[in-house]
């Protein structure tokens, strides 16, 4: 199978490179890439060849705004993998763009025409999935779902010296979707509490709103590391004792498993996030991760429990690394997009 791999993308974003990494590991399976930025940029005679010499190709995330343009131009099928809808991003989890309002229809169309421009639809979650059908009409049976995932062979458990006090730790984009407020009132909760401290790594969108904020309670237990290069968030997840995930108060916190659940899993870390209905379609509470309510006192108190109990913190590690291994590894990642593919190839007798 030859899959060609097109639209604006770098190739170091965590999706692709987990899809990327997976595939290029396959023997039955030939990856062949066509980058540009911008439709200028295009050349119908290198596309027009590389179309022909594929199987089937391949739109990765954040490529809306070329799907369409792919599809006019191509004679194989298409798969596009969105991760998001700009709608729902920007209307309901960022609210900068007023609902009913003439922006808001904007995006919505964007989404609608370049979901609906693909032969199959890739999701996240099967929550997703269903949002991507409710709010664009997509038939289910055109979407198909395909985890996030880690790279297992990068995120692994690593050695951690003993530190005193406990480290809890966060990195991700500081958007409504984490709901770090809730992290920094689980702080203010636990700031007489010397047997553990906060690092947030990341920066975004409400980084200074909630540098403020911490200013604001004069919470001395919470250190922010801003942003840290990929190649080092291995080494900066290893000395996290009790790994933070989203607890965000939005439709979208609803429906993804965002990137670092699956990397804090594969490093064998024990993990607080908020419960969802999308995180229960891969993770069993109580056996390989916590959740708790979007609020800060839950997630103190749950926080606190298990920073007392070493014993609980290793299985949840230990069983969250054996799920990554088994559900979610790069591997396993690709191997399930060749056989969404080949079911597709199949039904259409290609």
């Amino acid at each position: 199978m030859i899959i060609l791999f097109a639209g604006k993308y770098t190739g170091e974003y965590n999706r692709d490179k987990i899809i990327l990494e997976g595939l290029s590991k396959r023997n039955d399976v030939k990856i062949i890439e066509y980058k540009f930025n911008k439709k200028k940029d295009f050349s119908q005679e290198k596309f027009t060849r590389l179309n022909e010499e594929c199987d089937i190709i391949y739109c990765p995330s954040f490529s809306h705004k070329f799907i369409r343009f792919i599809k006019k131009k191509a004679t194989k099928p298409v798969v596009f993998d969105p991760l998001i809808s700009n709608y729902l991003t920007k209307v309901f989890d960022y609210k900068n763009v007023k609902k009913r309002s003439p922006r808001a229809f904007k995006n919505y169309l964007k989404d609608k025409i370049s979901f609906n421009a693909a032969d199959v639809l890739i999701a996240d979650t099967e929550q997703h999935k269903i949002y991507f059908h409710k709010t664009f009409g997509i038939p289910l049976n055109k979407i198909k779902v395909l985890p996030v995932g880690a790279n297992t062979s990068v995120f692994k458990p690593l050695l951690k010296n003993p530190t005193n006090p406990l480290i809890i730790g966060f990195y991700g984009g500081f958007i409504p979707l984490q709901g770090v407020k809730f992290i920094v009132e689980a702080a203010s909760i636990l700031k007489e509490n010397s047997s553990v401290c906060f690092h947030l790594i990341g920066t975004g969108y409400e980084f200074n709103k909630m540098q403020k904020l911490v200013e604001k309670l004069n919470l001395k237990n919470i250190h922010f590391e801003g942003w840290v290069d990929y190649n080092e968030l291995p080494k900066k997840i290893a000395q996290f004792d009790i790994c933070l995930g989203i607890f965000g108060d939005t439709i979208k916190a609803n429906l993804v498993i965002p990137n670092k659940i699956y990397h804090y899993a594969a490093m064998g870390k024990p993990i607080i996030t908020m419960n969802s209905p999308a995180i229960k379609e891969i993770f069993t509470e109580n056996k390989n991760i916590r959740l708790v309510g979007n609020n800060g006192k839950e997630l103190a108190n749950s926080i606190l429990e298990l920073a007392e109990n070493q014993e609980k913190q290793n299985e949840l590690g230990e069983n969250a690394r054996e799920l990554a291994e088994i559900e979610f590894s790069e591997d396993k990642i690709a191997e399930k997009l060749v056989a969404i593919i080949k079911k597709f190839q199949t039904k259409k007798g290609i």
